[in-house]
């Protein structure tokens, strides 16, 4: 069985913070029911206000080993040893190699894939590839695969058949995307522009920490952390997202 995240983040005190993985349990409360009852953007400037005003910062309020257990703990649950498991991107950041490496070591899948996404320097260098050689079978900025998706018909709706179709995975959106102006995007999406795919197929992305699967397009799909309850994606659930969503859209 093959499954599918991104941006798992270890090391990262910023997205542990404002994924609510904070060390003091009255915070942990403000920023929740901040969250439940003006969303999640609110609560992220929230939280990044009480920083300001504090003059704290997010490695002191944010609960990295309890974020880092449950990405670990939910993938292991999950995912068999003989599974695979692709991690499109943002593995970690503000941490070092060995860290890292422990965190991917405490994965009890033995066949695991990275795509290359734009936190990970230490892949910038292709010859630092060698550091992390006996834990990723794989390492690649974009890659293909063949998966189980939907027949679709001339105008574009699904059919009761499904085929083996190519499948691209990247941890960016398209660029296509990333250029238009919306809210979820980064203003400086340009310089992403070399990196992010022009392709028009399916397609497997992360990055964007949207809170739902929800593509930006009907061929896409995000399988970040974010948008799947912190909890890794298998095939079989991608299959029926995207079966669901041109249902859903044909209507």
């Amino acid at each position: 069985m093959r499954y599918f995240t991104s941006d798992t983040h270890f090391g990262h005190p910023l997205v542990t913070a404002l994924r609510g993985f904070l060390n003091n349990g009255r915070l942990r409360a403000e920023y929740r029911d901040v969250w439940q009852a003006q969303g999640r953007a609110a609560a992220h400037t929230w939280i990044k206000q009480y920083v300001r005003d504090n003059q704290t910062s997010f490695k002191a309020i944010c609960d990295i080993t309890r974020h880092e257990n449950t990405i670990i703990g939910n993938i292991n649950e999950t995912v068999g040893r003989d599974d695979e498991l692709w991690i499109l991107g943002d593995l970690s950041y503000r941490c070092t190699v060995e860290h890292t490496l422990d965190c991917l070591r405490r994965i009890n899948c033995r066949h695991l894939h990275l795509i290359i996404g734009n936190h990970d320097r230490n892949f910038r260098l292709r010859s630092n590839d060698a550091l992390y050689e006996d834990v990723f079978e794989t390492i690649d900025d974009y890659r293909e695969i063949d998966m189980e998706l939907p027949v679709l018909d001339g105008s574009g709706k699904p059919t009761a058949a499904t085929t083996r179709q190519t499948i691209g995975m990247s941890h960016f959106p398209r660029l296509s995307a990333l250029a238009e102006e919306h809210g979820n995007w980064p203003e400086n999406w340009n310089k992403f522009a070399d990196v992010a795919p022009t392709t028009e197929g399916w397609l497997l992305y992360g990055h964007t920490h949207q809170g739902i699967p929800d593509g930006t397009d009907p061929l896409s799909v995000n399988v970040g952390l974010d948008a799947w309850d912190f909890e890794p994606v298998s095939e079989q659930q991608l299959l029926a997202w995207f079966t669901f969503r041109h249902a859903d859209q044909s209507k």
